[in-house]
């Protein structure tokens, strides 16, 4: 039996469609340092794509960005909700030990 060998070769396209990948899915965990530290490599590789083959490329990542930032705003709405909850813990006990 004899294995083929297929040479895999990535080009600026196939890189950027990783990187909204691994984008989302950092998001999806939460890791909100990574998800930066990528979307800021992802502008600079979209750039590196002729501009003749960039528009399905960067409507692609558009779409991904605007998934990253939707869950960013729920993850930011769940924290501020934390926090508020937690301040109003503080305050009750505050009240309480005054009497």
């Amino acid at each position: 039996m004899v294995a083929s060998h297929v040479e895999m070769t990535d080009t600026a396209e196939s890189i950027v469609l990783a990187m909204c990948e691994r984008m989302e899915a950092l998001a999806a965990a939460g890791a909100w340092d990574e998800v930066e530290d990528i979307a800021l490599r992802l502008r600079h590789a979209v750039m590196e794509i002729p501009e003749a083959d960039r528009r399905s490329v960067l409507l692609t990542a558009q779409r991904s960005t605007a998934k990253v930032a939707a869950g960013a705003k729920i993850a930011r709405q769940t924290v501020t909700a934390k926090i508020s909850e937690l301040r109003r813990g503080q305050v009750a006990k505050k009240a309480y030990e005054l009497r």
